[in-house]
Formats: structure tokens, C-alpha cells, sequence
């Protein structure tokens, strides 16, 4: 059964007869994953602020599903006035071209078009005349954070180069795993007395995770290597990498240097416990900042394309992460006013300031 979220966003406040503008969301993850919820609640919460009439249609993680979702919502009598889509394993390319002959304008959300799917494709406007443009997050900047925090771990805890360590990625197709995989790698081209043992992909999930790093660990045991770090591209990824080390006799955050990303819950608290160096992320919050430029786009006289937004991720680590409990420790998203992110309300700002400090200071 397709699983369909549909957001009436009356709140506290009186009803209102007519919706600003109607979103459709194509989520290409799992109802009750984690980071999607978090990207869905984000959004609820910002289309709440907009009078948005949201519906958010979830993939499960199945790219054909997600295909046969958006293809669907183009088709029908009553289309919406925008529709967000994730380039999830280089899928939503139908999707955009079905949209395209709709007349419904497109926004990408955290994850672009590359390689030759921009090639074919083209600039926003340009050959998809609905393509709006992209927001996309620094995945390439929170990759390289994450493996200099890795270095610096290691450099700390001292001993004999050359350093081991394991990557473990989320996939090999997704634009925003393959710039975060950049990112990590980038930083170990600067820094050669570590050796990358392995760069692994685990689909983003747990058990996978858990099991490459039991092989990578009977292999390095075999080898006499012990490794001191492992970077992995989420949270998810991370605990399954920690969960194989403890069976192996290692304790991450204290023999073991370990970073994930996400801010999930699981890995702030994983920070708390002092297990992770980091949880790097904020990208969920791309969500919110979606309705924002939807909403700005909507009161524009022109109708011109937005072009690529690119918005920048942060590290919750020892040294934040009591401020981020106290602001958002219960996922309280409805806290942030989202309308003081907007350039229509605010035009005195320059450009979209969608950091982290920004966003704490627009809480209540």
C-alpha cells in the first residue's frame, strides 16, 4: 500500500479557507526512517508558518516506487502548484521530464542532477522550462569536517604511522553520498600517513554497516592491523560500525575514533556518551528551507528560476551540542520561525542565511 502523509495544517490558529500554494513532496525514503521523518517534520513545520497545503508520498526506498509516485501525481486532474523532488540514485530524471510536459515547476531537494543527467537535462529554465533549480547542502564541506575531526582524534591519542582506518559510504550513485565521499577523501590526500584500509558502501543502514566491519575487522585481525578510526556517511552507519568494534574487545570514543551524520537523535545522544566524535548534518532542515523558497518564488512577479541554493551543514559536537538540546532536543521544529528566513518577508537580507546560528536565534 503506498503510504500517503497528507498535511491539513490547521495548528492553534483559525482556520483558513484557501492554502497559499500546494507542495507535493516525493520522500524516496521509509515512513518511520529517521532523517526522511526528520526532512518530512521540518517541512510540516515551515509549511505551517506559509499557509502551505503540503502532501508529502513516501518511496520506501524503492527508486522504481519513487518513479511510479511522482509520474503519478503529474497525471492527475488536480496537480499541485509545486513539486519537490530527491535525486536518489540518479531516479527522478522521468519524473522531472513528466512534470515538464504537466507544466508543473520542479525544485530538486538535497540531492541535484550530475554527470551527464546535467548534461542532458541542462541549467534550470533553460530545456526543462519548469525546472525551478536546487537546494542543495555543503555535503562535500561536512565530509571533509568529519575526516579532519578524524585526524586530529587520532593525532591526539598519539602512536605509530601509518594510522588505519575504515570508510564506510552510503552508496555509489546518490549525488550528495558521492560529495561527501569527496570531501572524505580529499582530506586524506593531505594527510598520508594514513591508510585507507577500505571505503565500503552500506546502503545507509545498520545491519550492513555492522556486517562490513565485522569482515574488514576478521581481515585486519588476520593482517595484524589494528585500525584507529572509522568515518561513516550517517549515523545509521556509524552504530553499526561501533556495534561490530565492542565484539572485537574496542571501545569507540575511547580506543576507537568514530564520526557519523545525520543529527539523528540516536547519534547526538552517541555524542553525549562521548562514542562519537560528531554527528555532522542539518541537511534535514532542507525541508523547511524548501517552503521558504517555494513560498518566495510563489509571491515573485517574475516566475524566473531559483538556481542552485546551496546552504551549509555544521558538526554537533562536545562543544554545541547543550545548546542544540535545549533548543531542539525533542525535534520541537514548530519552534523555529521560519518566516524570518524568507527574502519576500525580510527583504533587507542578503541571500538565504540558513545556518545554524540563524536558526537558533529564530527560535522561540
Amino acid at each position: 500500500m503506498v503510504r500517503i502523509l497528507l498535511i491539513l495544517l490547521l495548528m492553534a490558529a483559525p482556520w483558513r479557507a484557501a492554502w497559499a500554494l500546494s507542495v507535493t513532496f516525493i520522500n524516496p525514503g521509509k515512513q518511520g526512517e529517521r532523517f526522511w521523518d526528520m526532512v518530512t517534520e521540518t517541512m510540516t513545520a515551515a509549511a505551517a508558518d506559509f499557509d502551505i497545503r503540503l502532501e508529502v508520498l513516501y518511496a520506501e526506498r524503492n527508486r522504481v516506487r519513487m518513479k511510479e509516485l511522482g509520474i503519478a501525481v503529474t497525471e492527475r486532474a488536480e496537480k499541485p502548484d509545486y513539486l519537490l523532488l530527491v535525486n536518489e540514485e540518479q531516479a527522478a530524471e522521468e519524473i522531472l521530464a513528466a512534470a515538464e510536459q504537466a507544466g508543473i515547476p520542479s525544485l530538486m531537494l538535497l540531492s541535484d542532477f550530475i554527470g551527464e543527467q546535467r548534461q542532458r537535462i541542462g541549467q534550470p529554465g533553460e530545456r526543462y522550462h519548469y525546472l525551478l533549480g536546487s537546494l542543495i547542502p555543503d555535503y562535500f564541506g561536512a565530509g571533509a569536517r568529519m575526516m579532519r575531526a578524524l585526524v586530529d582524534c587520532v593525532r591526539q591519542q598519539g602512536g605509530a604511522p601509518p594510522y588505519h582506518l575504515l570508510a564506510l559510504g552510503g552508496d555509489q550513485l546518490t549525488p550528495a553520498s558521492i560529495d561527501r565521499n569527496r570531501g572524505a577523501l580529499a582530506v586524506l590526500a593531505e594527510n598520508v600517513d594514513f591508510k585507507l584500509d577500505r571505503f565500503l558502501f552500506a546502503h545507509w543502514n545498520f545491519q550492513e554497516a555492522q556486517w562490513l566491519s565485522d569482515r574488514y575487522l576478521a581481515w585486519a585481525m588476520r593482517n595484524d592491523i589494528r585500525p584507529v578510526a572509522v568515518w561513516a556517511a550517517n549515523d545509521p552507519i556509524a552504530a553499526g560500525a561501533a556495534a561490530s568494534f565492542r565484539r572485537y574487545g574496542r571501545k569507540p570514543g575511547e580506543d576507537l575514533c568514530l564520526v557519523g551524520l545525520n543529527w539523528s537523535p540516536e547519534g547526538v545522544a552517541a555524542v553525549q556518551r562521548g562514542e562519537l566524535l560528531l554527528t555532522d548534518g542539518g541537511h534535514f532542515l532542507g525541508g523547511g528551507w524548501a517552503m521558504v523558497l517555494l513560498y518566495d518564488h510563489h509571491q515573485s512577479a517574475n516566475g524566473a528560476p531559483i538556481g542552485a541554493v546551496r546552504f551549509p551543514m555544521q558538526a554537533i559536537d562536545r562543544g554545541n551540542i547543550a545548546d542544540y538540546l535545549r533548543l531542539f532536543g525533542e525535534r520541537q521544529w514548530a519552534r523555529i520561525d521560519f518566516r524570518r528566513f524568507s527574502r519576500t518577508l525580510n527583504p533587507a537580507e542578503q541571500g538565504y542565511q540558513f545556518t545554524l546560528d540563524n536558526l537558533m536565534r529564530h527560535a522561540h
